[in-house]
């Protein structure tokens, strides 16, 4: 059987992920609308084992191994009856014989060993120690009473202080607020309603760059075709003249390196 799985329908958590699956006593799963149908008048047989079980005892099963839920109910169980403390003991050996005691009895009623046996011993103890176990169960719950109180009080401490972490917030954001109106009335104080002066600028006026280049006069970019200088010169291309280039400005830098530092002087 699949652990994830109902073991009469079939259906598994990885078809069908919200499925519910529920658990009795004995230890065997079932899904929530196996155990519906199968126990309609609220009482029936278990499918693989054939225990008699009551609907109103089916819970949903908590871990992957059924066998766990079936050992924390029957635990519960037995601990309502072998429920003697350490101080009901005059040695702490025969404290820790009794602990012994029972977990070889869960360990009976889980594996379904020698279970009537085991059953008969508990209803053995339950009569002769009767007083004790109503003397602890008696504990017990005021225990759980006082633990119930304790928690209480501590819940309504947190309470009291939420409230007051959220009164504080409050009352920071409120601060702040005042802080930011009293800021903005002061600089509204300090601006002039007058218009801004206007600056009059002069206007920017493109100077060519001079180049120095102390050698011989390059001749200017309009006339370099008709002194021949550029008849060994590529042509631009509609390419190049898109991107800024031009066959007469790539000639004039030449020049401009070429003749640059050769003192020339005229004869």
């Amino acid at each position: 059987m699949d652990d994830q799985g109902c073991p009469r329908c079939k259906t598994t958590k990885y078809r069908n992920p919200s499925l519910k699956l529920m658990v009795n006593v004995c230890g065997h799963t079932l899904c929530e609308s196996c155990v519906e149908l199968l126990f309609v008048r609220g009482a029936g047989n278990c499918q693989e084992c054939d225990t008699p079980l009551r609907k109103s005892n089916f819970r949903v099963q908590l871990f992957e191994d059924p066998a766990v839920d079936k050992e924390v109910e029957i635990r519960k169980k037995v601990l309502k009856i072998y429920n003697k403390r350490e101080d009901d003991f005059p040695s702490l050996v025969e404290y820790n014989d009794f602990l012994e005691e029972v977990e070889e009895i869960v360990f009976n009623l889980t594996n379904n060993i020698d279970v009537e046996n085991t059953k008969k011993k508990m209803e053995t103890y339950q009569k002769e120690n009767k007083e004790v176990i109503q003397k602890n169960k008696i504990k017990l719950s005021r225990e759980q009473e006082e633990l119930e109180e304790a928690l209480e009080v501590e819940r309504q401490g947190n309470e009291q202080r939420r409230l007051l972490i959220q009164k504080e917030e409050q009352m920071q954001q409120m601060l702040k607020r005042k802080n930011k109106q009293e800021l903005l009335d002061k600089l509204g104080q300090h601006i002039s309603l007058a218009p801004a002066p206007k600056i009059e600028e002069v206007l920017y006026e493109y100077k060519p760059l001079h180049v120095e280049t102390y050698g011989p006069q390059v001749p200017e970019l309009e006339l370099l075709g008709k002194l021949g200088y550029l008849n060994h010169v590529r042509a631009a291309s509609p390419q190049d003249l898109a991107g800024g280039y031009t066959s007469s400005l790539a000639c004039h830098r030449a020049l401009q390196d070429a003749f640059s530092g050769l003192f020339w002087h005229p004869g």
